[in-house]
């Protein structure tokens, strides 16, 4: 047992994450999970207890322990930074919930402190660790579709309403934004991830059309890649209630001699059942990613290095100017917002 990684799980506010990576910790047969720490008691217990782990309030103590090589960092968006800050100081490396940061400020910070400090700092995209992209990829890296010229893709979910979730994730100045800085940083980075291309324009529209929200529910976005490719991307919170999946990721990829097409609910089953939500629920039977997203920061860890597919720090800050960009883009008239040199 001793010889596992020892991982701590540093904030519950991504509630469902959360529990998500402390499932696959305690899954693994290469990593413990040594105790988890949120600054609400009854939220860190809500995941610590059903994992029979340790809850405790003493963050510095827990991130500092001679137990915990690594952690998963999932508290609230504006907390990350700190978070991050008091990992490296303690050496210890971080796979951290995305968007990576609510400023451009914090998420460079974030990268430079890690990088001083010699750890790893690991942003959780989870998408590049689902089996249809990971094939996807390949036949990229084989040149069976040809060039890149064009994409269209979607993670599209449910609005992030109480009591399910909570507050902070509609609050701009806790959260960064509403869906496009939530979901917008999935599709941007999986682009960039497959097409090997950076973004360098953006143009976005915004609004609040479904829900009373601070913040903004539905978005569409448009990117141009330095390669020459073009993307349009939505993030929206569009999925109705009583839908029989509440997130999806989808995209349509185009090149100069293929194209291809992929989602992540093709493979599912249809349920009915008192336990698992209301009605028809659609659910999934693939290899979970989160799963393989935890276990290839674990064994980057081992190994010293980042391993691939997992996402740095600076995909993570990548990801985030394309969000904040968008966010300018939107506020003055969907104008195109440059990015890069």
């Amino acid at each position: 047992m001793n010889d596992r990684l020892g991982i701590a799980l540093v904030g519950c506010a991504h509630r469902q994450h959360a529990w998500s990576y402390a499932r696959a910790v305690t899954s693994s047969p290469n990593a413990r999970l040594v105790g988890v720490y949120d600054a609400d008691p009854a939220l860190g217990h809500s995941v610590a207890d059903d994992f029979g782990v340790p809850y405790t309030d003493d963050l510095a103590g827990l991130v500092g322990s001679d137990d915990v090589r690594a952690v998963i960092i999932c508290g609230m968006t504006s907390e990350h930074r700190r978070h991050v800050e008091l990992a490296a100081d303690a050496g210890t490396h971080v796979l951290c919930e995305k968007p990576v940061a609510t400023t451009v400020e914090d998420a460079r910070a974030m990268v430079t402190a890690t990088e001083n400090a010699g750890i790893q700092f690991h942003v959780a995209f989870v998408c590049r660790f689902l089996p249809q992209v990971r094939t996807l990829r390949a036949a990229l890296a084989q040149g069976a579709f040809g060039q890149v010229i064009g994409a269209r893709a979607g993670n599209r979910g449910v609005p992030p309403l109480p009591p399910r979730y909570p507050p902070w994730i509609t609050t701009p100045e806790l959260s960064g934004g509403g869906a496009l800085i939530d979901h917008s940083v999935h599709l941007t980075d999986v682009l960039r991830h497959l097409t090997g291309q950076e973004v360098r324009r953006v143009n976005a529209v915004t609004g609040r059309l479904l829900h009373d929200l601070a913040v903004e529910d539905c978005a569409l976005v448009s990117l141009d890649f330095d390669g020459g490719a073009v993307a349009n991307i939505d993030p929206s919170w569009s999925v109705p209630a009583n839908n029989p999946w509440d997130y999806d990721f989808f995209l349509h990829l185009v090149g100069t001699d293929g194209a291809a097409d992929l989602d992540d609910i093709s493979e599912s089953l249809q349920l009915v059942s008192a336990t698992a939500g209301d009605g028809l629920r659609l659910v999934g039977f693939g290899e979970d990613p989160d799963a393989a997203m935890v276990e290839a920061f674990v064994s980057s860890v081992v190994a010293g290095r980042h391993l691939d597919p997992c996402a740095t720090g600076t995909d993570g800050l990548r990801a985030l100017e394309v969000a904040l960009a968008a966010y300018d883009s939107a506020a003055n008239g969907s104008r195109s917002v440059p990015l890069g040199a």
